[in-house]
């Protein structure tokens, strides 16, 4: 459980070089900015090359910066860029967690997703590319073909295991990616806002799959961006489905606790920004919560918040 909250939600420190970009009607390109895009191709595992076009003409565009604590204390700092139009969208994250014993880990990860729009707003990946510069430097490369529905999945070093029972190529077909499950869930209520809080949405992480089931809270006041503010609250559920070992399955107490997350709605680019994170349990207790964000409209208005 613990897993979950750093990796797929913290995966979700570019905003100083952002923040120099001048506020109207500017050209910015803010999946470049990511730390890592420089070298997104360096230690390809094949011949491929992952190709990520800068922002087009009349796309939105998003950055967000996110510090994480545990038990009071700042371990976690992750940032989210990307972009989407009304065909494709591309996104881009980093998390570094400082380590605390054997509650967190020290990591540097970083993820690139790309992938299509398709004509009913459901988002398909193309490719996700996942780099951790720890000391087995472990990269993960999974392809997309979207026409047979397959997903090639290359890890390197290799896992030790792929869960009992694996994952099978529907579920692994069928499920999103970490970084593109976040821009999924920033999309969610566009139709109906009460869809925002209810359903599933199933990720799969290249080794395990797994939903978050969502449920409505209502409305609450939480600080985020330096201030309290009003804030759609709903519950997401961590529901292992298949590809885990025994030793990494949530106990009753973690699988029956949810998530509190918390979404502010930006009218201007239709987006639910997911602004705060918690988790508490009785040995155990974080919480992320966003710290900068900037967005950039279809016709380029810029809008930017930092705590």
């Amino acid at each position: 459980m613990k897993k979950l909250l750093f990796t797929t939600l913290a995966l979700t420190a570019a905003m100083p070089a952002l923040g120099q970009s001048t506020a109207g009607n500017a050209r910015v390109d803010l999946i470049q900015e990511g730390r890592h895009m420089p070298v997104l191709n360096e230690q390809n595992l094949g011949e491929a090359r992952y190709i990520v076009p800068a922002a087009p003409e009349g796309s939105t565009q998003f950055a967000f910066t996110l510090k994480g604590y545990v038990f009071g204390i700042r371990l976690i700092k992750a940032s989210y860029l990307g972009y989407e139009t009304d065909t494709d969208y591309a996104a881009y994250t980093d998390m570094k967690t400082s380590g605390l014993g054997a509650l967190v880990k020290k990591l540097d990860i970083w993820a690139v997703s790309r992938g299509s729009v398709s004509a009913d707003g459901a988002l398909r990946p193309d490719f996700h590319v996942q780099q951790n510069t720890d000391k087995k430097n472990r990269r993960v490369e999974m392809n997309y073909d979207n026409a047979s529905r397959k997903i090639d999945v290359n890890i390197v070093p290799r896992l030790g295991s792929q869960g009992l029972p694996p994952a099978t190529p529907k579920q692994r077909f069928e499920a999103y990616d970490t970084v593109t499950a976040l821009l999924h869930m920033t999309r969610r209520g566009r139709t109906d806002a009460d869809d925002l809080c209810r359903g599933s949405v199933p990720i799969f992480d290249s080794k395990q799959h797994y939903n978050l089931r969502l449920a409505p809270v209502g409305e609450n006041r939480v600080k985020f961006l330096g201030d309290k503010q009003q804030a759609i609250h709903c519950y997401a559920y961590y529901e292992p489905v298949s590809g885990f070992d025994p030793e990494d399955l949530p106990d009753a107490e973690e699988a029956g606790t949810p998530i509190d997350v918390y979404f502010q709605y930006y009218p201007e680019v239709d987006m639910h920004v997911p602004v705060r994170f918690a988790y508490r349990i009785s040995s155990f207790k974080a919480i992320i919560k966003m710290t900068g964000l900037m967005l950039v409209t279809p016709d380029g208005e810029i809008i930017m918040d930092e705590s």
